[in-house]
């Protein structure tokens, strides 16, 4: 009877311990955390597979090895694809900060009367109301140059500011810009300090003006990047904008002369006889002629919609026998074929959208990706023909994304690229808020009639109590086997005593 108790009390301890391994088999698969997903993939559209720029270069790539700006250091195009028959030639696209051709940019140059753009721009800037009477003065006349191009002021002459401009840049009065300059400073040598503070301001390197007109000096000088930034600036008046468009002008009679007739120096728009170098696309320029500095021109031309602000400096004419008669001015010619060079290759292309695709990215400690936004469009020149097939786009972060990030935060950058040629770079933003991922956390849980019972620790408490059990039995097994070989040996002693 014992035998069968130990035998049911052992199998009873097997059972719970089979019980109880299967319970906590179960109890670890809940508890272990769920695995992790794969990090999902940083995707962007096809880069650039030669790179032009160092890595880990953070700053403008599209100014520092591309063409946006005038300030960029790759044009769209150089003098291997065009070659200007000028000391230096540029050529600058308005409409998306492109500078689309460059040769001999940054060479300092004479700049002749091209100078008049500065002293327009700064009369501009300086002077409040355009029809303002000035009254000339002998200072204003002074340093004059016989010989040059000048519109006749008289000392006393009394004239507005208006019709100085329109003297300065149509007919490329010397002696307006004289009289604009006191007029703005009261001397020209505090004019001329003045010319120079605002090319610097402008970013003009490689721009020193000794006068407001450009007579020659040695130490005037200019370059053509400098040039397009001055013109650039001065663009931003529409007043500006319409006397560089002027053909013809007439300056009203004043108190010391008859009515002036002003036809523009520009030929470009203005024939004036053989050669005929008029050019539908030019709207307006200036010109600048010296012996030295040969003969420039700036001019804003269009086409397509594509505004460009093309400067040639140092071009040579080619005469007739005589010494006088032109066969080619050189810088109207010059410009043409820069025209009909960047016109018969190029266009303007929104390359950044504020609506397109700028990419996901991974978040570390995030509950979702982050999303690149672009937040302002951006054009730039590319090739006829060109389109979101041939150009290439490139999101570099600033450095991996750790959660919380912020929607409007910079997390890096975006660049546009044609070939080894940057088109444009712009911030790249966060287009919404990424929060940190909350995981799962277990609550303490009490015994209540809506908590499951914890069968566990009620299997752990009846091992024990199974355990005591088969502690007891085995001591009482051991009892009852010690009892029956005693009464074994009394039987056997009995047995013995009975036979003698």
């Amino acid at each position: 009877m014992i035998m069968k108790k130990f035998r049911l009390l052992s199998l009873l301890a097997a059972l719970i311990l089979t019980v109880n391994a299967a319970a906590a088999v179960s109890a670890t698969e809940q508890t272990t955390a769920p695995p992790e997903t794969t990090a999902p993939v940083e995707t962007t559209l096809p880069v650039n597979t030669e790179p032009a720029m160092p890595a880990g270069f953070l700053g403008d790539a599209s100014v520092e090895y591309g063409s946006r700006t005038l300030d960029a250091q790759k044009p769209l195009s150089d003098t291997d694809d065009y070659t200007a028959n000028a000391k230096a030639a540029l050529l600058y696209d308005l409409g998306s900060d492109t500078l689309v051709f460059a040769q001999n940019a940054d060479d300092r140059l004479y700049p002749a009367s091209l100078t008049k753009v500065m002293t327009c721009l700064l009369t501009l800037e300086m002077q409040a109301d355009l029809d303002a009477t000035v009254t000339v003065t002998k200072e204003g006349l002074k340093g004059m140059e016989p010989g040059g191009s000048i519109v006749s002021l008289q000392v006393g002459e009394q004239i507005t500011v208006r019709d100085l401009l329109y003297c300065l840049m149509v007919k490329s009065g010397n002696d307006a810009a004289s009289v604009l300059a006191v007029q703005n400073s009261g001397t020209i040598e505090a004019f001329v300090d003045v010319m120079n503070r605002r090319a610097a301001e402008l970013g003009c390197s490689g721009t020193h003006f000794m006068n407001p007109h450009g007579l020659h000096h040695d130490e005037h000088y200019t370059t053509a990047r400098d040039m397009a930034k001055i013109l650039r600036e001065a663009m931003q008046y529409p007043v500006f904008e319409e006397i560089f468009c002027t053909k013809e002008y007439t300056v009203p009679a004043t108190n010391l002369s008859e009515a002036r007739e002003l036809k523009t120096t520009n030929y470009m728009i203005r024939s004036n006889g053989y050669p005929y170098v008029t050019d539908s696309r030019v709207l307006g320029g200036k010109t600048g002629n010296t012996n030295k500095a040969g003969r420039c021109f700036v001019a804003l031309s269009e086409k397509d919609g594509m505004r460009l602000l093309s400067v040639v400096l140092g071009t040579k004419a080619v005469y007739q026998a005589d010494g006088y008669t032109f066969v080619r001015y050189g810088n109207f010619e010059e410009t043409a074929d820069l025209l009909d060079f960047a016109y018969g290759r190029y266009t303007t292309m929104q390359v950044l959208n504020p609506t397109q695709t700028a990419g996901q990215f991974a978040v570390s400690g995030g509950e979702h990706n982050a999303f690149g936004a672009i937040t302002e469009p951006m054009s730039a020149s590319v090739p006829l023909g060109s389109d979101y097939n041939t150009i290439r786009y490139e999101y570099t972060l600033n450095a991996p994304l750790q959660a919380p990030v912020s929607e409007g935060d910079v997390i890096g950058v975006v660049r546009v690229w044609y070939g080894n040629t940057c088109l444009a770079q712009q911030d790249l933003l966060s287009a919404t808020d990424v929060t940190e991922e909350k995981l799962p956390v277990r609550a303490p849980q009490t015994q209540t009639e809506d908590t499951p019972t914890n069968w566990n620790g009620i299997l752990w408490i009846a091992l024990i109590v199974a355990a005591v059990l088969f502690v007891i039995v085995m001591l009482l097994n051991l009892r009852a086997s010690a009892a029956r070989r005693r009464r074994r040996r009394r039987r056997a002693a009995q047995n013995r005593r009975e036979k003698r």
